[in-house]
Formats: structure tokens, C-alpha cells, sequence
């Protein structure tokens, strides 16, 4: 249902207007009229917003103003209290606050709020009252009703299960409540600035609402100590038939249901307490999380107040730092909060800059740049480049590897008299050999080479890595050439 189909469009135009202080008192005025008495009288009402009036500020807006009002009276500051009073009125009525009727059987004019007004004051009421509600014992409520139906007044069932239902709902809402009620205390903490206003915001608020809510709901009110009585309660209701159908005879009587209706309000409560039970455990969870934090932050804040230097030189000192954080952000910033913090220190501290000349003061660090997109420089013959790499890589090769080195590895392969070496017995410790054992496959068609190869199929693994199968032998009765012996002699 849209609300502005039962409220008026200009019903909140008195809570935003020039005069809404002077139009919620007169709203919580009417309020008390309506705790203390069935009919208010327009006149008893004119006369306590008269009284409210005096020494108050009221401007007369274009929305008050109504075609039979009289002339503001000259050389005495506008209207009088009574007419304003009747202004306020007539506005309340006209933007669907209250009516004005006869009351039956007189001639006494009477206000009647209407009720959705009534329920908006009663919001607005305990808007402002900052006294803390006590907690109602929703949890052991909701097992005694049901359980007081289970052993002396099984009739009454239909009615217990409603109100586990609202006691349930209301469970949720306050639990929700003191939830972000915490988080609310917890950002007070950043803004309070002295000990006396966290001591305060501690024993006087927090404290009182702690002990009237958070601490029935941990102890006397517990809910772990009732959910499973009650969910077990619940459960037998529904394995019951017959108590099912003595409940929806009484939802026929009282609701004027049919049967279908009735077992479906009567099921769909005892669903959704069942449901909220196993989550509503998860609830308390995170308050107990906010509640230690509260405490965390609260504890912290109040140490270092109590620790931190308050003496004129500690001040100084944190105004410097400040200072000193504004000059190393960046450029726009920096000039930003620094004419920020020079503004704030005008007409209170006078700060000269100092400066001094040391070792590196004519020293300039060149500023790093980066390279951004351009085009790439064309080589302009690419594979003759690649070839002169490739024969200085070779150059290199053949002078840390030298023809005589790889004669000398090979024949250590005979060492022990043979005349041909297999895979299995090479002596390949390390990655020197591993790369002198690949330039002799390579080299060994070579002239001068006085080994051969005999390469086969498979592999194997020598101290980790990895060959081909292969044979060497010695070609002839030397195993290293003459021109590599005379000048390894040499």
C-alpha cells in the first residue's frame, strides 16, 4: 500500500518549515492532551499553545495563512500569541494531522487526531525521550506462553503461537536495534576529545543501556537457554493433528477464517519462529563482536588521552606534525591543506619557516621520467646482425672450449684401458662436463678429432641428466691429436 494514498502530500510540510520547532511542540502538546483525556477541546488546546507561545519566535509563512484571519495588530510586533495559536491550528488540520468536530450531544468543539497522526506523535515522542526502555523478557515470554498452553490450556494454543510470533518479531527488532545502537557508540568515540566526555559517553549512556538490554538478553533472558524448549514445543504443536484442528477452530471463531486461512496463519507462525530461532543465534554473535569492540576502542582512546603530552609543548609538537604531513602529500593536495592549515593558524600561532645550508644542499636529484609510447627504431639489416651475433657467440665458445679440452675429456673415458665407452659409464659430474660431452658429439667429424660416435636409439640418465645412448671409440693409437699435445705442452 502506498502511504500517500492514506497520508496527505503535505503532511511533513510542518517538520520541515521555518517554525518546525515551534510546530513539534505543538504536535507533542496535543500528545499530552491525548494521554490525559478522550476529547480535547479546541479551547483548552488554544489556551496551553498560547501559554507555549510567549517569548517565542513564530513567522507567519504563506502556508499558515488562511482568508478570515485578522490584521497584524500595529506597533505591537505583528500577531498576537492567540492568533498565531490558531494559525498553528488550522495548519495541523489542514495538512492531516487532526480534525476539528462537535462533540455529540454539545456545542464544545473538540480536536481529533486522526490515526496515523497518532501513531507519527507517539514515534516523534520517543524520538526525543532519551530515557532507555526497559527490555521486556521476550525470549522467556514466548516459552511461558506456549508452555503454560501445553499443560493447562491446550484451547488457548492459537493464541500462544500468535504471540510467540510478535514476541519473536519484537525479539528481532530490539536485538537489531541494540546492534547498530553499538555501532553508534563506537563512532561517538572518534568525535569525543577529552576523558570527562568518554567517561561520560561510558557510565551514563553506555553503561545503563548495556545493563537494561545486553545483559537480560546474555542472562535471565537468555536465549540459548530457551531456544530449544521452545523449538521443541513447536514442534510437537505441528506432529499433533488434533491440537492443529482445535487451533484452526479457533482461528475460525476469532478471525472469521476459513479452514485453509487458519492453518496457514497457524503454520506460517510457527514457521518463522522456528526459522528466526536458528538464526537469531548469529545475531547475538555480532553483538557480542561490536560490544568487545566498543570496549577495545574505548579502553584505547582513554590510555592514550591519558598518556599523551597536554602541555603546551605537546600541542606544538602535534600541530607540527600535521604541518609536516600536509608538505609531503602530493603537489595539488599539498598547497591545498597547507593554505588550509595556514588559515586555521592565523591569528592564533605564529610560524616562521626556517631553513639551513648543509652538505647536499646544491645537490639535485635528477627527477625520474618515464619513457611514453613512440616509434621503434628500424634495424637496418637484421640477419646480418643475427650472423655476427651467432659467430661471436661460436668465437667465445671455442675459447673457453678449445679443441684440446674436449680431446682431453674424451679420452678420460678411457682411462681404464678400453677402447670404447658406453652411455652408462661416462664421467658426467657436473655441468662443465655436460656441455664438453655435447661439444665432442658435435666436433667429433672434425679434423683431427681422433674419436667417433655411434649414436643409438633411447636415453639415459647419468647423475641426473639426461643422454642419448652413444658409443665412443679411439680412430687410431693416440687419443689426442699431436698438434693438441704439443701445445698443451707448450
Amino acid at each position: 500500500m502506498n502511504i500517500f494514498s492514506l497520508v496527505p502530500g503535505n503532511f511533513f510540510s510542518i517538520l520541515s518549515s521555518g517554525n518546525r520547532e515551534i510546530y513539534f511542540d505543538a504536535l507533542m502538546l496535543l500528545n499530552e492532551y491525548l494521554k490525559q483525556s478522550l476529547n480535547i477541546p479546541v479551547g483548552d488546546y488554544i489556551s496551553s499553545l498560547t501559554g507555549l507561545l510567549e517569548d517565542r519566535n513564530f513567522i507567519v509563512e504563506k502556508e499558515d495563512e488562511s482568508p478570515d484571519m485578522p490584521d497584524a495588530v500595529e506597533g505591537q510586533g505583528g500577531y498576537s500569541s492567540n492568533t498565531k495559536a490558531h494559525l498553528i491550528l488550522n495548519r495541523i488540520v489542514n495538512t492531516g494531522w487532526a480534525d476539528r468536530e462537535i462533540l455529540d450531544g454539545s456545542f464544545v468543539e473538540i480536536i481529533t487526531p486522526r490515526d496515523y497522526a497518532i501513531r507519527m506523535m507517539q514515534l516523534l515522542d520517543e524520538m526525543r525521550d532519551e530515557k532507555i526502555h526497559e527490555y521486556s523478557s521476550l525470549v522467556f515470554s514466548t516459552y511461558s506462553a506456549l508452555k503454560q498452553a501445553n499443560h493447562e490450556q491446550p484451547r488457548e494454543y492459537y493464541d500462544a503461537v500468535l504471540a510467540a510470533r510478535r514476541n519473536t518479531e519484537t525479539l528481532v527488532y530490539e536485538l537489531k536495534s541494540l546492534y547498530h545502537n553499538i555501532r553508534s557508540y563506537i563512532r561517538r568515540i572518534q568525535e569525543q576529545n577529552s576523558i570527562n566526555e568518554l567517561l561520560e559517553n561510558h557510565f551514563e549512556k553506555y553503561k545503563p543501556m548495556t545493563d537494561r538490554i545486553y545483559h537480560p538478553i546474555k542472562t535471565m533472558d537468555s536465549f540459548y537457554r530457551f531456544m530449544s524448549p521452545v523449538r521443541e514445543l513447536l514442534a510437537e504443536i505441528r506432529e499433533d493433528e488434533e491440537l492443529l484442528a482445535g487451533m484452526r477452530g479457533r482461528a475460525m471463531t476469532v478471525r472469521k477464517y476459513d479452514e485453509e486461512e487458519a492453518e496457514a496463519e497457524i503454520l506460517s507462525a510457527i514457521d518463522y519462529v522456528e526459522d528466526t530461532y536458528k538464526v537469531i543465534g548469529n545475531i547475538i554473535n555480532e553483538i557480542d563482536r561490536k560490544h568487545g569492540a566498543y570496549t577495545k576502542n574505548s579502553i584505547e582512546k582513554m590510555t592514550y588521552m591519558m598518556t599523551a603530552d597536554q602541555s603546551v609543548k605537546g600541542k606544538l609538537l602535534e600541530i607540527f606534525k600535521a604541518y609536516a604531513a600536509a608538505l609531503s602529500a602530493a603537489r595539488p593536495l599539498r598547497e591545498r591543506q597547507r593554505e588550509a592549515m595556514d588559515s586555521k593558524l592565523k591569528g592564533q600561532v605564529n610560524i616562521y619557516r626556517q631553513q639551513f645550508i648543509d652538505g647536499v644542499s646544491v645537490f639535485h636529484r635528477n627527477p625520474l621520467g618515464r619513457r611514453m609510447g613512440g616509434e621503434a627504431l628500424e634495424i637496418a639489416d637484421a640477419r646480418s646482425l643475427s650472423i655476427e651475433a651467432m659467430e661471436s657467440l661460436a668465437k667465445q665458445m671455442k675459447n673457453v672450449y678449445p679443441p684440446e679440452r674436449i680431446c682431453r675429456f674424451v679420452e678420460s673415458f678411457f682411462d681404464s684401458g678400453r677402447a670404447v665407452a658406453e652411455s652408462e659409464t661416462l664421467p658426467i659430474n657436473d655441468d662443465t662436463d655436460f656441455i664438453l660431452l655435447i661439444l665432442a658429439v658435435a666436433r667429433s667429424r672434425e679434423r683431427g678429432m681422433d674419436y667417433a660416435v655411434e649414436l643409438q636409439r633411447g636415453r639415459v640418465n647419468v647423475n641426473g641428466y639426461v643422454i642419448p645412448r652413444m658409443k665412443f671409440s679411439r680412430r687410431g693409437g693416440n687419443a689426442v691429436p699431436e698438434a693438441a699435445r704439443e701445445k698443451d705442452h707448450g
